[in-house]
């Protein structure tokens, strides 16, 4: 017998692995991650296939922020409907990044009513229509995280209107920098470069005074790249007794003077306007980078002639490090074969 290897247990190699115990296929499963578990887990063996489809608790929780697509994500919707409809009606939590939009949404809601958290990450197609129809079908929601995205004013006491045991708030944006002007170099302004009056507006305290009128039971609460004043914050501090923590990175027009730092002398944690945000996952300031948030993004040369995704080297590598001793010697070809669709078009899973 080798060394590592259990008296009584067959070497790794003659292992059955379509006999593992469901609970640790679950474990597999959400370790991998649920986007390589839509595109190769059912393609392993049977019973890997039956759990992939057949248990709810493994998509309680559908995370697809992190994915390789770039601004062709939207081929991900179908699948992410898929995974909705594996949930069962038990879908606890749901994250995308770039391709949700208002389809997708009444999708989400027209299959389960328990939604605790949601997370839109530079969805740009998802409406204020879509976000408010969301926020009242899902009376659970308790957290709700908005970076980046086309929305007025009011979108936040339309959340807040909406979910009134809201516990967690981020709603994030780019600060975008204004030009330092010299008042002695105005006769160096042409007509063209005159700023409309609606350029000038740098500070607007609506979306904090939505946030003061309507959610009163927030305990957490982020505004990187807000343009909120004084007034705002004020407001804020006063209408959420019950905050925790505040995050207002980015948020040049909060002057930190005596008043404000008594005010917020009551909260556990607080991230001031000039701190750093090296921790902070997307860019903060839009004059660093207006590109998509997303590492990559590939072009139409990226599909194959079936019009199939193709994966990049780093997914190719990842999936065959988890699956590696049960694929064999599968090639590239063949995984791309498992991804998605049949020879037919249709999704195989």
């Amino acid at each position: 017998m080798e060394r590592g290897e259990v008296e009584g247990e067959p070497p790794a190699g003659d292992r059955n692995w379509s006999e593992l115990p469901r609970d640790v296929l679950m474990l597999i499963f959400l370790k991998v991650g649920l986007l390589e578990v839509l595109q190769a887990a059912g393609s392993v063996c049977r019973s890997w296939r039956k759990v992939a489809k057949e248990e709810p608790e493994l998509w309680r929780r559908i995370d697809l922020t992190d994915h390789p697509y770039g601004f062709e994500a939207f081929v991900l919707q179908d699948p992410t409907k898929l995974a909705i409809d594996r949930s069962g009606g038990l879908l606890e939590e749901f994250s995308v990044d770039y391709f949700g939009d208002d389809d997708l949404l009444r999708y989400l809601c027209d299959r389960t009513s328990v939604l605790k958290r949601l997370c839109l990450i530079s969805c740009y197609q998802v409406s204020e229509e879509a976000i408010a129809e969301t926020a009242k079908r899902q009376p659970l929601l308790e957290e709700i995280q908005i970076t980046f995205g086309s929305f007025s004013e009011k979108v936040t006491e339309i959340v807040g209107k909406e979910c009134p045991q809201l516990k967690s708030f981020k709603f994030n944006t780019k600060w975008y920098n204004m030009p330092h002007t010299d008042p002695h170099d105005e006769d160096e302004i042409s007509d063209e470069e005159e700023i409309s009056d609606d350029e000038e507006k740098t500070s607007d305290d609506d979306e904090a005074l939505g946030i003061a009128k309507t959610m009163h039971q927030l305990q957490h609460l982020q505004l990187i790249g807000n343009r909120m004043t004084n007034e705002g914050l004020k407001a804020i501090l006063d209408g959420c007794p019950h905050l925790e923590t505040l995050d207002i990175r980015r948020c040049y027009n909060v002057n930190m003077d005596a008043d404000i730092r008594a005010r917020c002398a009551r909260l556990k944690t607080i991230r001031l306007p000039g701190d750093s945000v090296d921790d902070y996952e997307f860019e903060a300031d839009a004059d660093q980078d207006d590109s998509c948030d997303v590492e990559e993004s590939y072009d139409d040369e990226d599909e194959d002639e079936d019009g199939i995704p193709c994966f990049y080297d780093d997914d190719y590598d990842r999936i065959l490090a988890v699956y590696n001793e049960h694929f064999g010697d599968m090639d590239d070809d063949d995984i791309r074969e498992y991804m998605f669709y049949d020879e037919d078009g249709n999704y195989i899973f």
